[in-house]
């Protein structure tokens, strides 16, 4: 590399114009030599190359190099061969004045791009660069390709699926708990664990989100509290949707739920023991059951059921496209029509609301709530709205993956299941078949554990990016001002040091399933476990979903006994979904159970 510097510095300052035909040469990196291929011309040079005039090259003196020790005039064909054949190589002396300026050009900016690291990412990542008022490094992470950077959403494993990028790139950086990423001209700070809860505490001080500036004109609800970047406005929202959301309110729902879970258990056995059920289409369904009776309060009809499920799924998956996500004709597409048949529904169900007063539904808490600190505040209509449909995503997606991989965690786990059979039966025993919200929470602990811990080992991928306001410091590493955060519960919950085995075996379905943690203080994991958030937009529907996958696991367990179609070489879909769920959707067979109160029904 100083050869070739020196080469370059020696053909700006002569411009080029040697006279010496053109040799082939090698040229040693790291050495300030350079040799021609041709035998005799090594010889006929040796000579010269270990003249003072050598010497003055290697020391980078091209001054010195101009005159003999003598002082004489030197030609150029007197120079190393090396020199005089680079220098015609990139400027042959039949090439025009515009020709030559050119190369130059090239040989000078590229020269500058070989010294200069943060010339390099100013122009093939622009943003990369560190906040120069600050003394901290930037994270440590891979860069990908110039401009692009590296597609996050490519290629998941089917030994994982989603968010296996960020585990892959986390293992191979040795896990720290901040690294970072590019893409598409934008750098992102991945953040997990204590860090991680630490910058979401700091939401509207340090960071916002930057849902707006992603997902604005796409598929996403904008006026909801997801994304509501003012801190006041975002403070007024969680106050009149999280009323609608309030343990008490959610346990007027919990005979609803119980409704529509033993409305798929009959689905299930009227299949017969010997035909395979998908589990996901099952945990699905009754997680757009609950959106459709609960959230909204609908009355649907038999024919208009599958019509809504069909379009909440199309949203759904239309949200997550590449179409939308680069805003390639969005208006054209099905998930945006979709969005526009769910949101006349529920634009439908306000006007009766208003015309019949308030029902049980959630979407009635929030259009008739009224803020405590100033009752004449209510929610504008497309606030109710986008309120609602950020219920419906965050209520059916997450809480459907979550209850399939329970299904296929308790499968593989046929003693688990077993003990939360049991735990079913003692509490019908003690209460009787109908289910309530204080009975869940107080005298359920196994069926809670079994929630939490299949979220621990498959949660969130990633959250709403947020984009630092300034430059912040995490973990002593800078963070610059408009460099987005990924906040990322999943590598938070796989690198808990209480849980964390080598090889990952804790993440394992098989080897790590053990809802048993969670009732030993010294295995229970550590507060970094954040499932469903942290800080300010911690999810405000995690009361409703809690309970809506309480009542359907309580249900399946008292009604009954199923079997997986396979239990090994579980693999894992290659999609790009929130939460990774198996390929295969968890094929089962289904039989009552010997306790099922429903086989009359």
């Amino acid at each position: 590399m100083r050869a070739f510097v020196v080469a370059a510095h020696y053909l700006l300052v002569l411009g080029g114009t040697g006279t010496a035909a053109f040799q082939p040469v090698r040229i040693h990196v790291g050495s300030s030599s350079a040799s021609p291929l041709g035998k005799d011309q090594m010889q006929a040079r040796s000579s010269l190359l270990r003249t003072p005039v050598n010497g003055a090259v290697q020391s980078g003196n091209v001054h010195s190099v101009m005159s003999s020790k003598a002082g004489s005039p030197l030609a150029l064909s007197s120079f190393p061969v090396a020199f005089t054949s680079v220098a015609n190589t990139i400027l042959p002396p039949s090439a025009s004045r515009l020709s030559r300026a050119f190369r130059l050009f090239a040989l000078f900016f590229t020269t500058l791009m070989a010294i200069s690291t943060q010339l390099r990412r100013r122009i093939f990542y622009p943003g990369l660069n560190p906040d120069p008022t600050k003394t901290e490094s930037l994270p440590i992470g891979p860069s990908g390709c110039p401009f692009v950077g590296t597609p996050f959403f490519f290629n998941p494993s089917k030994r994982f699926g989603a968010g296996d990028f960020y585990r892959r790139i986390s293992a191979k950086l040795g896990n720290p708990r901040v690294w970072r990423y590019y893409f598409m001209g934008q750098p992102f700070a991945v953040i997990s664990g204590t860090k991680l809860k630490s910058v979401l505490s700091k939401e509207f001080d340090s960071n916002t989100s930057s849902g707006v500036d992603l997902m604005d004109d796409g598929l996403m609800p904008m006026q909801s509290v997801l994304f509501e970047p003012d801190k006041s406005r975002h403070s007024f929202l969680r106050r009149l949707v999280g009323d609608a959301l309030t343990p008490s309110k959610v346990s007027q729902a919990v005979p609803t739920l119980q409704k529509a879970a033993e409305e798929q258990v009959r689905r299930m056995l009227s299949a017969g023991p010997s035909e395979n059920i998908q589990m996901a289409k099952i945990c699905n369904d009754y997680t757009l059951d609950v959106a459709w009776r609960q959230i909204l309060g609908l009355d649907l009809s038999e024919e208009e059921i599958p019509q809504f499920e069909k379009a909440v799924e199309e949203w759904i998956k239309g949200m997550m496209s590449l179409r939308v996500l680069f805003r390639i004709a969005v208006k054209s597409s099905p998930g945006y029509k979709a969005m526009l048949y769910i949101t006349s529904k529920i634009e439908e169900k306000m006007k009766k609301l208003e015309k019949d007063g308030p029902d049980t539904s959630t979407l009635s808490g929030m259009l008739f709530a009224r803020d405590e600190e100033d009752p004449s505040k209510t929610l504008t209509r497309e606030e109710v709205v986008d309120n609602a449909k950020i219920l419906i995503f965050a209520g059916s997606e997450t809480s459907a993956s979550t209850l399939t991989n329970a299904m296929l965690f308790l499968g593989l786990h046929q003693g688990a299941w077993n003990k939360l059979v049991e735990e079913q039966l003692q509490m019908r025993e003690r209460h009787g078949d109908v289910l309530t919200k204080s009975h869940l929470d107080d005298e359920c602990p196994y069926l809670e554990a079994v929630i939490k811990e299949s979220m621990r080992m498959r949660t969130v991928s990633g959250g709403i990016p947020r984009r630092t306001t300034e430059t912040i410091i995490v973990g002593g590493e800078q963070i610059p001002k408009g460099w987005l955060i990924d906040p990322s519960p999943l590598l938070t919950h796989e690198l808990d040091p209480v849980t964390q085995e080598e090889g990952s075996s804790h993440m394992d379905p098989v080897m790590g399933f053990c809802p048993e943690r969670w009732l030993n203080m010294e295995t229970k994991p550590s507060d970094s476990y954040i499932p469903f958030g942290f800080g300010p937009r911690y999810c405000l529907g995690s009361n409703l979903a809690m309970a809506e996958m309480k009542v359907f696991l309580a249900v399946l367990a008292r009604n009954i006994s199923y079997k997986l179609d396979r239990e090994d070489n579980i693999e894992w879909s290659r999609d790009l979904t929130v939460i990774a769920k198996p390929v295969d959707g968890v094929q089962v067979t289904v039989k009552a159970s010997e306790q099922n109160f429903m086989s009359s029904v």
